[in-house]
């Protein structure tokens, strides 16, 4: 039997040592023990076994020589992230310092500076028109109503009549008058005439005497006829006098506004009776009207005389006016310890009196950051976000603390103080954040 150990027993064409590789480990035939009785196939199926783990184990002694010899291997190349699309279209703004007032609260209604109460000035005429309404607008002089002049207008003509009467009486006692100034002269003559004649002694003292009495007699006829005449005339007077009354109330039948103004409140209807002291209707003169603010004790410090107010109405989104503080009441509810605040407001055709008002009075100012108020988003939980533009584009979302709010004036939006959350000149997305969310690539326009 041929020698298993010997070279020969390996001396087949793939086990030439030019097929080897000169690093490969021996072959665990080379050290096999001889199976006793094993047949030639089974033994020739080892060696080709040894074979492919010689080669196996070359291969790999060569791929560990080669990294030790040559270095670490250079890493793939890393493939490109690709950059994310922009989603939204949106428009920015910065975050900018703006005069920010602080605001008083408060609470009031409307009323009249000066609310007149017209009234007639006659008595017992029917109301025959009212010519105005609620909320018209009159000049002074108008007229506004219009009362039953019927009787007056039979009064005027008995007094006129009466008048006529009076001034006969005048001319009658004129007339008297001169008839006992004519005799009054006669008896004089008469009383010269004779004292010449008693004199001389053609006639007696007895007819001198007769005389003398006829003459005083005259006289004292021209002094009464003086006092009629004087009396006749007093009777004219006061016929005249009522006379003129009559008119007057004639011309009261035609109520008219004293002052241009505002009707307020119509009391009166047509057919009432009227009364001085009793209105027709109420005049809220020029039209001027003010917000009686309740202020308390506690705030009243904060409160200067000619500070501005913003007004608005919870009932009416268009009622936004400035009005300002005019003056504060010197006495303080001693129950409420509330004081009354009085704030003049600009003429409206949206204010009523006896509307209820909210205002904020202008106690101080300062710098504060703000944004626009539209860009705030409420959050259920009661804390406000906004969206920030971040690096790359990217909307993030950021919490942020709301201070005072700046109310829109003219062509400028409403703004908002940013207390916390924001710093100057960082950029916040105003439009396009329906359905934006945090982290969404966007594409700012008008950069």
């Amino acid at each position: 039997m041929q020698n298993l150990h010997s070279p020969q027993s390996l001396g087949t064409p793939e086990e030439t040592p030019e097929s080897v590789s000169p690093a490969s480990a021996p072959t665990p035939d080379a050290y096999a023990v001889p199976y006793a009785g094993g047949s030639p196939g089974v033994r020739e199926g080892n060696r080709w076994s040894g074979v492919l783990l010689g080669l196996g184990a070359g291969v790999l002694l060569t791929l560990g020589g080669s990294r030790l010899l040559g270095g670490p291997e250079a890493a793939p190349e890393e493939a490109p992230v690709p950059t994310a699309a922009a989603t939204q279209t949106v428009t920015v703004a910065a975050a900018t310092p703006t005069a920010v007032a602080d605001l008083l609260a408060i609470n009031g209604t409307v009323q009249a500076i000066d609310l007149l109460s017209i009234s007639p000035q006659v008595n017992g005429l029917q109301i025959r028109q009212v010519l105005v309404r609620e909320g018209d607008a009159v000049i002074a002089g108008q007229v506004l109503a219009v009362l039953d002049d019927a009787t007056l207008q039979a009064d005027i003509r008995q007094a006129q009549a009466q008048l006529v009467v009076a001034q006969a009486e005048v001319t009658q006692e004129r007339a008297a008058l001169a008839q006992a100034q004519a005799n009054l002269a006669e008896a004089q003559q008469n009383l010269e005439r004779t004292r010449s004649l008693a004199e001389r002694g053609a006639i007696s003292q007895q007819e001198l005497t007769s005389q003398q009495t006829r003459a005083l007699t005259a006289q004292e006829a021209v002094g009464l006829s003086r006092a009629e005449v004087e009396s006749a005339q007093a009777g004219v007077r006061s016929q005249q006098a009522a006379l003129d009354r009559l008119q007057t109330q004639l011309t009261q039948t035609t109520v008219r506004a004293p002052v241009a103004g505002t009707i307020a409140e119509r009391r009166a209807t047509v057919g009432d009776l009227s009364a001085p002291g009793t209105p027709i209707v109420t005049l809220i003169q020029d039209n001027q009207l003010k917000l009686a603010a309740e202020v308390p004790q506690t705030q009243l410090g904060r409160v200067a005389l000619g500070a501005p107010v913003a007004i608005s109405s919870s009932a009416d989104s268009r009622l936004r006016l400035q009005g300002q503080v005019q003056s504060i009441d010197p006495v303080i509810n001693a129950a409420t310890r509330v004081a009354i605040v009085n704030i003049t407001l600009p003429a409206s055709d949206l204010l009523k009196p006896g509307m209820f008002l909210r205002g904020d009075i202008t106690t101080a100012s300062r710098q504060g950051l703000t944004i626009p108020a539209a860009v705030l988003k409420p959050q259920p939980d009661g804390t406000t976000q906004v969206f920030v533009l971040g690096e790359g584009d990217v909307a993030e979302t950021r919490r942020v603390e709301v201070g005072n709010r700046i109310a829109a004036t003219g062509d400028q939006a409403a703004r908002a103080e940013i207390l916390q959350g924001l710093q100057p000149g960082e950029q916040v997305v105003t439009s396009g954040v329906g359905f934006l969310q945090d982290g969404d690539v966007v594409r700012v326009v008008d950069r």
